[in-house]
């Protein structure tokens, strides 16, 4: 259950970061901002609830339940792969804010039609890195990450579990109101 919101939230993000690169590509301003703005915040309400209900559900359950059950890790390898998701976790949010800030440059400077294109380029480089390390980050979690609460945690534990990402999920900013 857990790792079906997760994967379905993945492919939501899938879907919105396909619209981007559509709009980006197009040069239609508004349609890229205001996924660029989405795709932003969704990533990063995906990331908090990974970050506030995921990762510490794994990292603090006991220690005797790791490398003992089915799909479950060592300790240490759960550890060193949280950390590796959440230097990724930090890539994404400093790229993707250095995408909002080129294109709020753009939007200043939009009678400059060398610096449009100049800055249109640089958010699609920034986005295709992002791509590009969300495709492995997100085989990562699929394959391993999602599968070790149904290894190491109870049944109570999994539904404390699922309740938050599903909080979290829900919790947008409001200036994209209800999901």
């Amino acid at each position: 259950m857990v790792a079906a919101i997760l994967e379905h939230d993945h492919d939501e993000l899938a879907e919105l970061l396909d619209g981007l690169n559509s709009g980006l590509h197009k040069q239609d301003r508004r349609q890229a901002f205001a996924l660029l703005d989405l795709f932003w915040a969704r990533l990063a309400v995906h990331i908090r609830a990974e970050n506030l209900c995921l990762f510490p559900a794994i990292l603090n359950a006991s220690p005797e339940v790791f490398s003992k059950r089915g799909n479950a890790p060592s300790l240490e390898e759960a550890r060193s792969i949280i950390e590796t998701l959440g230097a990724d976790h930090n890539f994404f949010m400093v790229e993707l804010a250095k995408c909002v800030k080129t294109f709020l440059e753009i939007i200043d400077n939009d009678e400059q039609e060398h610096q449009v294109l100049e800055g249109f380029a640089a958010i699609q480089n920034r986005l295709n890195a992002v791509s590009l390390r969300l495709l492995s980050h997100n085989v990562l979690e699929e394959e391993q990450v999602y599968k070790w609460p149904g290894a190491i945690l109870s049944a109570l534990e999994l539904e404390d579990l699922r309740r938050g990402h599903k909080r979290e999920l829900e919790n947008l900013p409001s200036r994209f109101g209800p999901l």
